[in-house]
């Protein structure tokens, strides 16, 4: 059903539920990031006329499947959702907006459809009971922050190959290795230690290197004359 941004505020208003006044303020300001004065909206998700993008998602429940052809998760769209366990994303998405799930506590596993290219910062930050995301593909633009505060986290799924440039993507250090594993190639969490384990030798090996260049370097002695 077509609406506009005053019309789905106004249907927003009347609904009786404490949550509806969280709702209607970030609905209103995800509204605002949108250049557009037609949505889709079926009760549950606001939608661009087009259905390419999801603007907001106003449902409790546990699970939520994004449509097929929405091609972007749209900023705070499932911002505090506190029921929400699952999120079906699908493979026509390609880009995860700033904290699209943010502070979802009871989300608690996640796949990224290889489609998607890009994911901003605190896209699933402080979301309390995370402890996987898999990653079918490898996404060119990462924020590092996109898992801030994710405590619970431990699993990072990702295709074979790819756990150097996800620990580059993500500023991981030699500290974080449990975090992340190769879901393909059957080398799995030891391949990302063997990873770590050579970043660690490239650092002592520079620093050797520091070393023994400032070894070299000629020291000025003052000298007397009698």
């Amino acid at each position: 059903m077509k609406e506009s941004k005053k019309a789905i505020l106004e249907i927003l208003k009347k609904n009786p539920k404490k949550e509806s006044k969280f709702d209607n303020l970030v609905l209103n300001l995800a509204l605002q990031k949108v250049g557009s004065d037609s949505f889709d909206f079926d009760g549950d998700l606001v939608l661009t006329a087009d259905r390419s993008r999801l603007v907001y998602c106003l449902t409790d429940l546990e699970c939520v499947s994004v449509p097929e052809g929405v091609t972007v998760i749209g900023e705070m769209a499932f911002k505090q959702k506190k029921n929400l366990r699952e999120v079906i994303i699908p493979d026509t998405v390609r880009e995860i907006e700033k904290d699209a799930f943010f502070d979802c506590d009871n989300l608690d596993n996640v796949v990224i459809p290889a489609s998607v290219n890009t994911i901003k910062a605190y896209a699933f930050a402080e979301c309390d009971n995370l402890k996987t995301i898999t990653f079918k593909g490898s996404p060119k633009h990462l924020a590092r922050n996109i898992f801030s505060d994710c405590d619970r986290l431990h699993n990072i799924m990702v295709p074979a190959g790819c756990a150097k440039a996800f620990m580059k993507a993500l500023h991981f250090i030699n500290e974080d290795t449990d975090f992340l594993i190769v879901e393909e190639g059957g080398e799995g969490e030891a391949s990302v230690k063997k990873i770590a384990k050579e970043s660690k030798k490239e650092r002592k090996d520079k620093d050797k290197k520091e070393k023994k260049k400032e070894r070299k370097e000629p020291v000025m002695e003052e000298t007397s004359t009698k």
